[in-house]
């Protein structure tokens, strides 16, 4: 009897657990899920945050895929002005937090990342926020709240299950609405792993529809040769960075526009151009900005880089890949068709700038100060003049006149423009960054610069996405103006310091402050300055897991769980779980 009474006590205080956990939780409709965010901005409360659980490629615009990849789509007959049919977008100023995080990266990274970027805080004594989380999916609304209710102080949570064509009305109606929803004006320049599937949809028998192989597109792979050899995405052309960029400095325009031929890119492309970096998406941006100051029509690339396409789980092949031959005898007017194509792109004129463009401006401070602003796209040591940031680069400092607009832990990361997987951070969240940091992009043109143009070349291709236009790069950047003595430069954070010339300061403080800071070659720093409170990046770097391997390990990650996800279950199960098992203990005894 005693015996009885326990398991039933047990059972009881499960069901009393999970009550009390979920007593905060509440389903909500279309019709209430617009009600409430409309009266919420309206009263613009602080007291509550909206969260996107989907991937960042549907919260920017692309509609989910899974409704097209049932059907019988043929990218061959339809084309790319069909996936345009395919959009979406977001709640304006919404928060982005993949439900697929939950499961791809540990508690510390996630938990980091929600408190800085989304201010959710754990501790009891922090005031408590109400959520609203919405998706089109409700497995994955299940667990982004278990997660959250779990982890974090929180008040209310509304959940709600939206359709996809709900989004999209939702969308295309939203001036009507108040411009509650918003969609990132030039989505499509990121182009979706959902999206690139489908393109290349024919040449794999595993896809549902299977026709002649695709021949508006190309696909490149940029990053080191042996990673493309091992694996790659179906039909990818590995393409050599140092085919163009020597010494982290840009060829010139015949160079760059022989070696195009060589990839069979031709002047006036009709075809799309496709890049992805692996493993890192750095590259892929460079040869992207590369390209489109080229006039090369139709550059896209995939969110995310290689992983994205690794964390769905999508077919890869180990075999090359040729790239496109071109009748060598077209060569001499193709160089002049692609000047001619450079002078009409749509790219702005000074899209690329270089050392003696930016010199001129920095000695005409009257119109700098009042047209332009340099933004320094490096890590804090490295704009204060700390550390230089590459073992080959002598001088620290930055160009005169620049502000900072953070990158990363170190200089081979841009954390602060990026989420946890590599994909783009939200256009709002960016230009809030910005804000808060003094960059009027708005009324300013703006030149981004970092050490050598490949964290430059992301975030101006992330600031043409957001639908910037006055923007440009100089992409020698620090590595560039620093190896003319005749140039100047500042120290320290105070923007008025004092402009002193290379040629003057002295080296043997240079080379001893060098040492002392700890230039690398792209590896972490050893410590980073934690300036306005932006520790997100240090934070994230330092809970990085350390291995021999940390890319092996990732992909083999992803593999091991894209397929069966580990993901934060529902109480409920297992709660249920026990109360039948408890049951059945009972009428044993009986």
């Amino acid at each position: 009897m005693k015996y009885l009474i326990f398991l039933l006590f047990f059972a009881l205080n499960i069901f009393k657990l999970n009550s009390e956990k979920n007593d905060n939780v509440k389903w909500i409709n279309s019709n209430e899920f617009l009600q409430l965010i409309s009266q919420f901005k309206n009263s613009n409360s602080k007291n509550y945050i909206v969260i996107d659980t989907r991937s960042s490629n549907e919260y920017n615009g692309w509609k989910s895929f899974d409704k097209m990849f049932q059907t019988e789509f043929d990218f061959n007959q339809t084309g790319l002005s069909n996936l345009y049919d395919f959009k979406s977008g977001h709640v304006t100023n919404s928060f982005n937090l993949d439900s697929d995080w939950l499961h791809l990266f540990d508690s510390t990274q996630l938990n980091t990342l929600i408190e800085n970027r989304i201010g959710l805080k754990a501790s009891n004594d922090s005031k408590k926020i109400s959520v609203i989380l919405y998706d089109i999916n409700k497995q994955r609304l299940e667990k982004a709240k278990n997660y959250l209710n779990d982890n974090f102080n929180l008040d209310l949570i509304y959940l709600c299950k939206l359709s996809d064509d709900e989004l999209s009305r939702y969308v295309l109606t939203s001036n009507i609405t108040g411009n509650l929803f918003f969609q990132e004006p030039f989505y499509d320049q990121l182009l979706s792993p959902e999206a690139l599937f489908a393109i290349l949809r024919p040449h794999n028998v595993s896809y549902v529809v299977v026709t002649s192989p695709v021949t508006d597109y190309f696909l490149f792979e940029i990053g080191s040769e042996n990673v493309y050899e091992q694996s790659h995405i179906p039909t990818a052309v590995f393409m050599k960075i140092e085919d163009f960029i020597d010494k982290n400095k840009r060829k010139s325009r015949e160079e760059i526009a022989k070696n195009l031929l060589n990839y069979g890119i031709l002047p006036y492309n009709t075809e799309m151009v496709i890049l992805y970096g692996n493993p890192d998406p750095l590259l892929a941006f460079r040869m992207a900005i590369i390209m489109k100051a080229m006039g090369v029509k139709e550059v896209r690339v995939l969110n995310g880089g290689f992983r994205s396409w690794l964390i769905k789980n999508y077919p890869l092949e180990t075999y090359r890949t040729k790239p496109i031959t071109v009748n060598k005898n077209r060569i001499p007017q193709n160089l002049k068709l692609y000047e001619e194509q450079a002078n009409l792109a749509l790219t702005p004129i000074n899209y690329i700038v270089d050392e003696n463009y930016i010199s001129d401006l920095v000695k005409n401070n009257d119109v700098f100060k009042s047209q332009y602003l340099l933004v320094d796209i490096r890590t804090h040591d490295e704009f204060v003049g700390e550390s230089s940031g590459y073992a080959n680069v002598k001088y620290m400092g930055r160009i005169p006149g620049s502000l900072w607009g953070k990158a990363g832990s170190d200089p081979s990361q841009l954390e602060e423009y990026r989420n946890l997987d590599y994909t783009m951070r939200p256009g709002w969240d960016i230009l809030k960054m910005w804000d808060d940091l003094g960059i009027d992009y708005k009324k300013k043109n703006l030149i981004f610069y970092c050490g050598n143009g490949l964290r430059s070349s992301e975030v101006l291709f992330y600031a043409e996405v957001m639908g910037l236009y006055k923007i440009s790069m100089y992409d020698g950047g620090w590595s560039d103006w620093s190896a003319n003595l005749k140039n100047t430069f500042q120290l320290g954070e105070d923007p008025d310091e004092d402009i002193i010339a290379f040629e003057k300061y002295s080296t043997t403080s240079a080379t001893s402050t060098s040492t002392k800071s700890g230039n690398n070659t792209g590896g972490s720093l050893s410590t980073i300055k934690k300036v306005n409170g932006s520790t997100l990046a240090t934070t994230l770097s330092n809970t990085k897991k350390t291995t021999a391997n940390q890319n092996d390990l990732f992909y083999k990650n992803q593999f091991d769980s894209v397929t069966a996800d580990p993901s934060h279950g529902s109480l409920a199960k297992a709660n249920l779980f026990c109360f039948i098992f408890s049951l059945i203990l009972v009428i044993n005894l009986f």
